[in-house]
């Protein structure tokens, strides 16, 4: 009789899971927990820990007892009303996955294949979501429209939606921005006053991200490649 099956734990599914979701969608994880250690120490409450998690939406792919497992494994050996989870070394850890973190130290050291099937580098590039045909329709006039305005006024998309993206006060996910931002970034922003409620509801209906937390996030990239097709770059 063979050996029995190996079943990984809580702890080790909740990593292989933070880890897709954190390098599919590129989310920097430090930027969640570094505002609750004023003393920048590395190390925070697990309340906080959890805070940031929650705040990361990792909870949106988590269970409680894996994000429960991940504070567990991270906490100091002090006693339990006193220790803390280091976050700087779960953050290091869980960025293994994009490359390995002493690499500028040591530029010669051998880093992991990147994994392929967590993330297409272009698939910001389109939408792939499909709109009812009369919506599509009215969505490619007033694409048509905006590529005229662009051209004309020499508009470049991106660049404006990345200092949004960018704010401290936003959600730090890349290539995203929240429907708030979209919004003033088409109107105050470039200047497409034209555009009217219902033309942006279309615009949000079709490059709104469903699959990326928290839900009401906009795939800017995939707008401004609609607009400006050769001008992208990547973060």
């Amino acid at each position: 009789m063979g050996a029995p099956a190996y079943l990984p734990s809580i702890y080790e599914v909740a990593e292989v899971k933070i880890k897709k979701v954190v390098y599919k969608n590129r989310i920097r994880l430090k930027e969640f927990f570094v505002d609750f250690d004023k003393l920048r120490s590395g190390f925070i409450f697990e309340n906080q820990f959890l805070s940031g998690l929650s705040m990361a939406g990792l909870d949106k792919h988590l269970t409680a007892s894996q994000l429960q497992a991940l504070a567990d494994a991270y906490k100091t050996p002090e006693t339990d009303r006193l220790s803390k989870v280091d976050y700087r070394r779960f953050c290091e850890d869980v960025n293994t996955v994009f490359t390995e973190s002493e690499l500028e130290k040591d530029p010669l050291k051998e880093v992991p294949a990147e994994p392929s099937e967590l993330l297409d580098k272009t698939r910001y590039d389109f939408s792939s979501k499909q709109l009812p045909e009369e919506r599509e329709a009215q969505l490619e006039s007033i694409m048509s429209k905006l590529r005229v305005e662009c051209q004309i006024k020499g508009i470049m998309v991106k660049p404006f939606f990345d200092d949004a993206a960018h704010d401290k006060n936003s959600c730090h996910m890349v290539n995203h921005v929240t429907v708030s931002q979209f919004k003033q970034g088409l109107g105050v922003k470039m200047g497409f006053t034209s555009l009217s409620q219902a033309d942006i509801d279309v615009l949000i209906e079709k490059f709104l991200d469903d699959e990326y937390p928290p839900g009401d996030m906009i795939n800017y990239v995939a707008f401004a490649h609609c607009l400006n097709p050769v001008t992208l770059d990547y973060d």
